[in-house]
Formats: structure tokens, sequence, C-alpha cells
């Protein structure tokens, strides 16, 4: 089962990567050429949709269209995970309820954990209805994988997603923004460190997302240094993965590899996202690893009072920051004890895992009689 499991993950995976690659570099790019404030250089928002009045030969306005793909191409990271799952467990029936309901768990800000717990809920339902699917008769037989299983699966694990899994979570999520707000009047270091720890848990999930709602409420309420410990400690995931690359690259596999140099690009633009694919893959020794170096580089934002008047951005909002060089020293600290731990604990690949699942011919053919 264990064997299986790792599998069914890495074809997730192994399908996300490029997802996650393309969409960061994209955002990287954006932020890069057009500005940190890139998002705000929307054209005029009245027509019938967003890209109604762009002009894209206008400077700003091109480089905030390139952002849009990044944003499209992020959310979208989740979904083909969930999908890639789905569809090593029960082939291509289970695509799309996988596809669906990943994108929903990102969109409730459930992230990579709950597009991998409703990835592998659809692919075994979806082998409950193709088992049972084959007494049917033939006629019904042909709407299986058309019609009944995106329908009914869909709507089961959606029901089961919204009613038992939803609840549980906002609950968590709530406790863990109240708790951190209410740390804001003891030690920097530590309100630093813990918002830090939670943007370097799960890399775009509910407690990183958490994290981010109460250090946004805080900048809110007039306390901007927690937004500093937000964007370094999201930061430094990406650039400590990549850092472990450069540093112990026979513990990585080639795709690995490619993949660390993109997360570079991706931790100075504050896309935590990117590392997707290493928290999945390792998450025991990974997840720690990244931890640390975030609430490290938090605690140390916080505790030299450095405040950023952003809520995004990355290096772009370094030099608006209140003390540039002790922004810098956080990133690069907590940034350098993720990477060193991680290629400390980094186990080289199995050979097997090197070799990504083959991509099959994804025709669909319906016969109904």
């Amino acid at each position: 089962m264990l064997q299986d499991f790792k599998k069914h993950l890495m074809t997730g995976i192994s399908y996300m990567i490029p997802m996650v690659v393309a969409g960061g570099i994209l955002g990287a790019l954006a932020k890069g050429l057009g500005g940190w404030e890139v998002g705000n250089l929307a054209p005029d928002a009245s027509g019938a949709t967003i890209f109604s009045y762009l002009n894209a030969f206008d400077w700003g306005q091109f480089w905030w269209a390139i952002s849009k793909l990044s944003d499209f191409a992020m959310s979208f990271a989740c979904a083909v995970l969930a999908a890639g799952i789905a569809y090593s467990m029960s082939e291509r029936p289970g695509i799309v309820p996988a596809f669906i309901l990943g994108y929903t768990a990102n969109q409730a800000k459930a992230g990579f954990i709950g597009a991998l717990i409703l990835g592998f809920i659809v692919g075994w339902l979806v082998n409950v209805f193709k088992k049972y699917g084959e007494k049917l008769p033939k006629a019904f037989q042909g709407l299986l994988p058309v019609l009944i299983i995106p329908v009914f699966v869909t709507f089961i694990v959606g029901a089961l997603f919204f009613m038992l899994l939803m609840g549980p979570m906002t609950a968590v999520m709530t406790a863990i923004q109240n708790w951190i707000m209410s740390l804001n009047g003891g030690s920097k270091f530590l309100v630093g460190a813990v918002i830090g720890a939670c943007m370097g848990f799960d890399m775009g999930g509910p407690i990183n997302k958490t994290a981010s709602m109460a250090a946004n409420a805080l900048f809110a309420d007039g306390y901007a240094a927690p937004e500093s410990a937000k964007i370094i400690g999201g930061m430094t995931p990406p650039i400590g993965v990549a850092i472990a690359t450069f540093l112990q690259p026979k513990k990585f596999t080639q795709a690995e590899r490619d993949t660390g140099v993109s997360c570079l690009f991706m931790g100075l633009c504050f896309i935590t996202e990117g590392v997707l694919p290493f928290a999945a893959n390792d998450p025991l020794r990974f997840i720690p690893c990244s931890m640390v170096g975030s609430a490290i580089a938090g605690g140390i934002a916080m505790a030299a009072g450095v405040e950023t008047p952003a809520a995004h951005g990355g290096i772009f909002v370094c030099g608006l920051s209140t003390n540039p060089l002790m922004w810098l020293v956080a990133m690069v600290v907590g940034s350098v004890v993720t990477g060193i731990l991680y290629a400390i604990f980094k186990k080289k690949p199995v050979e097997e895992e090197n070799h990504e699942e083959e991509v099959v011919d994804l025709d669909l053919d319906i016969n109904i009689e």
C-alpha cells in the first residue's frame, strides 16, 4: 500500500511540476519587469471581462496581463495534482472529478494537502464505480466514464468535503489566526517566528493562508512588521530548496534540480507554492527544515523592527522597508538554514523514482449502444 501511495503521489507531482514552474516563472517576470505593484496596473475594469480594455502595447498593462497568466496557472496547480493522483489510481475516468475538486480545495484555502486528500478519495471512489459499473447494461456502461462517474463522484466527494472537512478546517484556521494575533503584544521575535513557521509549513495551504491573513489583519490595524515576517518567511522555503539542490545535487533527481533553479526565482518573488513538489514528495524531511528556516527568518525580521508597507512583492519591496539591510539578512539567514538542513536530511533518490510515469494517449472513445 505504501508503494502504491508513493506511485500515485509521484504521478500527481510529475504533472503538477510544469504548472507550478510555468506559473512561478511568469509571475517572477511580471513582478521583475512590471514592478512589485504590477497587480494594480489593471486596465479599465468596466468592460465585459477584465481583458476587455487591455492595451497589450502598454508596458504596465502588458505585464499585468502576464501576471494574470501566473495567477491562473498557480490556481490550477492543486487541481492538476489531484487529477494526476486520481488518474494514476483509476485512469481517465478519475481526471475530471479530481480536477474539479482539486481546484475547489485551492479556492477553499485547503491548498495542496486538501487536493492530495481529495485526489486519493476520488481515485478510490472511481474504482468502486468502475467495479460495480461492469454489472450495468451495456448502454449504461458507455455512459459510465462520460456522465455517471464525473457527475456522481464529483457530487459525492464534493458533498463530503463541504459537510465534513470544511468545518473542522475552518475552525482550526480561525483558532490559529486568533492565537497569532494575540501574540502581538509579546516578544517580537516570537511573533515573527510563529508567522514564519506557519508560512513554511504547508506552502500555500490552510496554515500558510491563516498566518498570512493574521499578518494582513495586523497590518490593517497599523502594525506593518508582521507583513515582513510573512513575506520573508514565505520566500525562505523555495530559496532554501534552491540552495539545497546546489549543495547536494546528487541527492536530487534531474527534474528536482531543474525545479530548484526555478524555485530561486519564485522565492525571490514570494511565490511559496514553488516548493509544493518537494513538500508533497518528501514532507517528513522537507517541512520541518522549511519551518525552522522560515521561523528564524520571520523572527529576525520582526526583532530587527523591519516594517514592509506592502502585502506582497517579494524582493521588490525590500527597498521600501524601514531596514532593507536587516530585511536581506533575515531572508538570507533563513534560506541558508533551510537549504543546509534539507541538504543534510534529504535522502538520495531511489533509481526507480527518477523515471516519471509516461503519459498515455488520452483520446476518449465513447461507445453508446
